[in-house]
Formats: structure tokens, sequence, C-alpha cells
């Protein structure tokens, strides 16, 4: 954890520099993934299943092979909030890091379904899966307030930063997009979700309100970060207001330091820096 919590503090102070130097100086970007490429495994264990991660990656591969594990925190308390026959969606699923081991602890009686939209992640989150024998449902699409077909502005060198909002010159790939209101029925149970989609959260969360309205005691893990919510056009403040009225608290999960903490919405938004990101677990209480 020690290991973790170094590199993920060193990881948010110098990603706010780098990103950008990455992003608009091609010589170096191509310099830096050629030799990430080169030292780079790309593979790993966690919670006891096997995955092939992408090489010449800076986001979660460097993340995982430097410290040997990704977001621990967040990873426990989604254990400790998932039980045999549960619900649990993961939303910019990636490669599955999340989504196989949510497989595992629901069991075959529980159901998780998994979305990631870019097809070079949605194929390894579908090798990744087949190694482990593991079968959540798997969707190749993103997740908005909108369904049909939306651009997404893909990353050179970060496989997880792929965004539908982006305000570079990114080069964008045409992908499917679902809204989770149409996508599950009114019936439908879900207990967990989990979020990670660069920007497009606010989005997102409108097009699930009805799900989130007839499942009370769903809990949400998702990233916050203001300064992509305001690339896709919203607000951070406007979006924790909303999700404050349809009863949500926050509590902030802090894979950094290892804390976690509820706090109010004007406490979220001066904890989260508006160049950097926290994650927040929210939910009901009775």
């Amino acid at each position: 954890m020690q290991k973790s919590s170094t590199f993920s503090n060193l990881r948010r102070r110098l990603a706010p520099f780098i990103r950008p130097m990455l992003e608009h100086f091609p010589p170096l970007r191509f310099m830096a993934v050629a030799i990430l490429k080169i030292k780079q495994q790309g593979s790993m264990e966690r919670c006891g299943l096997q995955f092939e991660l992408p090489s010449g990656d800076f986001g979660v591969t460097l993340e995982a092979e430097s410290t040997g594990e990704y977001e621990p925190v967040t990873t426990h308390i989604m254990q400790s909030i998932l039980k045999e026959g549960m619900t649990f969606i993961d939303i910019g699923a990636h490669v599955g890091l999340f989504t196989m081991p949510a497989a595992k602890w629901v069991g075959k009686s529980g159901r998780v379904v998994a979305f990631e939209p870019h097809p070079e992640n949605f194929a390894m989150l579908s090798r990744n899966a087949a190694t482990n024998s593991l079968h959540p449902e798997l969707v190749n699409a993103a997740v908005s307030n909108v369904a049909g077909s939306v651009q997404l502005h893909a990353s050179t060198f970060n496989s997880g930063d792929h965004q539908i909002y982006h305000s570079a010159s990114r080069k964008g790939i045409s992908v499917d997009c679902v809204k989770l209101d149409e996508f599950f029925s009114s019936e439908d149970r879900v207990d967990l979700i989990k979020m990670d989609v660069q920007g497009a959260e606010s989005a997102a969360f409108h097009g699930m309100e009805r799900l989130l309205k007839n499942n009370t005691s769903v809990k949400v893990i998702w990233e916050l970060s203001p300064a992509q919510l305001k690339d896709a056009g919203d607000d951070a403040a406007s979006l924790l207001d909303w999700l404050a009225s349809l009863g949500f608290d926050f509590t902030i999960v802090d894979d950094v330091t290892g804390a976690v903490e509820p706090a109010t919405a004007e406490e979220v938004l001066r904890r989260c820096p508006s160049d950097s990101y926290v994650n927040i677990l929210s939910q009901r209480n009775a």
C-alpha cells in the first residue's frame, strides 16, 4: 500500500503538467510511449485473476506495473459491498480490472454488465474475461444521456483517457452510445455502479436518472474531474447538487492516502483541485 500511495501521489501531482506535454508534443510522446512498450510487461495478477494490460500506456498499466496493484482502497470498498447474487454495472470498464473481480464476487447468481467503447480496450476486456473463465455481459459502447453513435476522442498514450468530450486536437472514432434508462428495464435491480468516463459523468448520470430513482439502495463509485466536466460543458458543483437532490451523499475515496471520509459537496470541491480528480462513493442513507 505504501508503494502504491507514493506512486499515486506523485502521479496526481505531476499529471497536470505531463499530460499536456505528451498531448501536444508528438516527438516527446512517440519516444516516451516507445520506451514504455519496451519496459512494460503488459500483464498483472489482481484479486486472484490474470489480466492482460495495454503496453506503452501512461495510465493503468504504468500504475499497475509500478505498484503491483490498482486503486486498492476502491477495490476493497467494492468487495465489501458486492455479495452473491448482486448486480454490478461497470461504466468505462477499460480492460476489466474491476469487471472481473466483481463477476467473481457476485457469482453465477449475480449479474455484471460492463460498458467499454474503445475497440482495442474492448477486445482486451473480452480476452481477460475468457482467460479467467468469467462471463460478465460485455457491451462495446459508451454511456451518456443520448443513444446512437458518438465520436470517441482517443488518447495515444493513455488507454484509460479516451473521451467523448475533448477540447484538444485528438482524432475521433465513431462508437455506439447508450442511455442506461433505455438499456435497463424499470424492473432491473442494480446494487453498485462504478463509473470512470473522463468528463462524461454528468451526461451519463442524467441518462440513468430513472434507474437511480428506482433503485433506492444503489451505490455509485465515480470519478470527479472538474476540468474534464468543464470541457464537456458541465459543472462539478451543479452535478453534485443534482445528485444531492436525488438523496445521494458523498464520501471521498482516496487511493493515495487510504482515507475514506464523508464530505459535503462544498468539501468535495475544495479537496478536488480543478486540474485533478477524486473518487467518490455516493449512496443514500436511510
